[in-house]
C-alpha cells in the first residue's frame, strides 16, 4: 500500500524553485511515497483549512518545502522594546507555517527543507521535533548522501507511524478479534456483566421450553400416555 504524504509548498516563481521541487517529489516517488498537493493533485470545494485537515488525516507524513516568496531589502524587527535592523529579508509562503503546524498537531513526522537565506522563525527553524535541511535549492543536492540520510531517517519515522496505525486499526476491528483475545480484553466488572447476561438468557430459554413442553422442564421426561386410553383408542369396536 502506497504511503501518502502531504506536501506543503508555495507556487514556484523561478525555474530554480520548480526544478528543486520536482527533484524532491521525484525522490519521494522513488521511495514509494505518494505526494498529496493541494490544487495540483488534490482539489476541494471547501475552504482551504477544512480541505487540508481532511487530506492530512489520510497521510502518514508531511514534507515542507520552503523557498522565497517575499523579499525586503531592509526593515526593523521590534522585540523587547528594541528595534533590530534587518537586511535582505526573505520569507516563505505563510502556508508553510500553517500547514507545518497542522501536521505537527496530527503528530505526522515532518521533513522540512528550506532555502538558504530565509528568515529562521516559526516552524522553519531548528529546535522542534525535527532539524531543518537548509539548501541552496540546487536540484543535485537532493541526490546527495546528506539529503538521502535526512530522507531515510524521516521515512523510517513515517513507516513506523503507518505500521502502528495499521496495527491499532486491526486491533479495533471486531471481525479480526478472536474469542480468546476478546475475553482477555475484558475487565472483572465486564466478566460479571457477561455472566449475568448468559444466566438471563439461559433462564429465558428454560422458561420458554417449559411453556412449550406442556409445562415440563427440558430435562423432565414426558409421561407415557395412559395405557387404558391407549387400548380404547386401538380397539376397533369402540
Amino acid at each position: 500500500m502506497t504511503t501518502k504524504v502531504f506536501i506543503s509548498k508555495g507556487s514556484a516563481a523561478t525555474e530554480t524553485q520548480r526544478a528543486f521541487v520536482d527533484a524532491v517529489l521525484e525522490m519521494l516517488d522513488i521511495a514509494g511515497m505518494s505526494a498529496r498537493i493541494m490544487n495540483e493533485n488534490e482539489w476541494s470545494h471547501e475552504q482551504p483549512l477544512t480541505a487540508i485537515r481532511k487530506i492530512m488525516k489520510e497521510c502518514d507524513g508531511a514534507v515542507v518545502i520552503a523557498f522565497t516568496r517575499t523579499k525586503y531589502k531592509d526593515g526593523l524587527e521590534l522585540k523587547s522594546d528594541k528595534e533590530i535592523p534587518l537586511e535582505n529579508i526573505k520569507l516563505p509562503t505563510t502556508w508553510n507555517h500553517i500547514e507545518a503546524s497542522m501536521a505537527y498537531s496530527y503528530e505526522l513526522p515532518i521533513l522540512v527543507v528550506a532555502e538558504h537565506g530565509l528568515k529562521s522563525e516559526g516552524l522553519i527553524e531548528d529546535g522542534y521535533d525535527w532539524r531543518v535541511f537548509w539548501t541552496d535549492m540546487d536540484p543535485m543536492v537532493v541526490k546527495s548522501e546528506k539529503f538521502k540520510g535526512f530522507l531515510k531517517s524521516w521515512k523510517n519515522a513515517v513507516d513506523e507511524r503507518k505500521n502502528s496505525k495499521t496495527l491499532s486499526s486491526e486491533a479495533l476491528n471486531p471481525s479480526k478479534i478472536t474469542v480468546g483475545e476478546l475475553l482477555k480484553m475484558m475487565s472483572v466488572p465486564q466478566w460479571w456483566k457477561l455472566i449475568g447476561a448468559v444466566a438471563t438468557i439461559l433462564a429465558l430459554v428454560a422458561t420458554g421450553s417449559y411453556k412449550l413442553g406442556a409445562e415440563k422442564w427440558p430435562w423432565q421426561k414426558i409421561a407415557e400416555p395412559n395405557k387404558t386410553n391407549q387400548q380404547i383408542t386401538n380397539n376397533p369396536h369402540s
